[in-house]
């Protein structure tokens, strides 16, 4: 185990969002979203809002989806109980829960390399240089 990684297994001890809020069906490779808050009421379609990522390691990361905007942008790095906040443009219209997840399913191979990244950028990872 790379040190990087040994230090943010510490880390995510201390979770950062409600796993009880994880959204029904929207597991895809082990992955899930949840919601920070309660879900939204209308009106629709929704053009951006708080959501949060769950890895098949438990690890945790923030998600300020957008409607526009860039693919991927990171807003804060690796901290207690979470490896990132980013903003994430969700290629489709968001008109209900089943919209959330189809987005979420869509974006998942940025999550990825977001988090993969974490751990094979030196500059980049928990305790690393500043």
């Amino acid at each position: 185990m790379t040190a990087a990684r040994e230090q943010w297994d510490n880390m995510k001890q201390e979770a950062v969002y409600d796993d009880t809020r994880l959204i029904a069906g929207s597991q895809m490779e082990g992955w899930r979203l949840g919601y920070v808050g309660a879900p939204w009421p209308g009106p629709w379609p929704k053009r951006n809002g708080d959501l949060f990522v769950q890895d098949p390691d438990g690890g945790q990361a923030g998600i300020a989806w957008e409607s526009d905007g860039p693919d991927i942008l990171e807003i804060l790095g690796a901290s207690s109980g979470r490896w990132g906040v980013y903003q994430i443009r969700f290629p489709h219209p968001v008109m209900s829960e089943d919209d959330l997840i189809r987005n979420f399913h869509a974006v998942l191979p940025l999550l990825k390399r977001a988090r993969d990244g974490l751990f094979q950028d030196e500059a980049r990872r928990p305790g690393g240089p500043t």
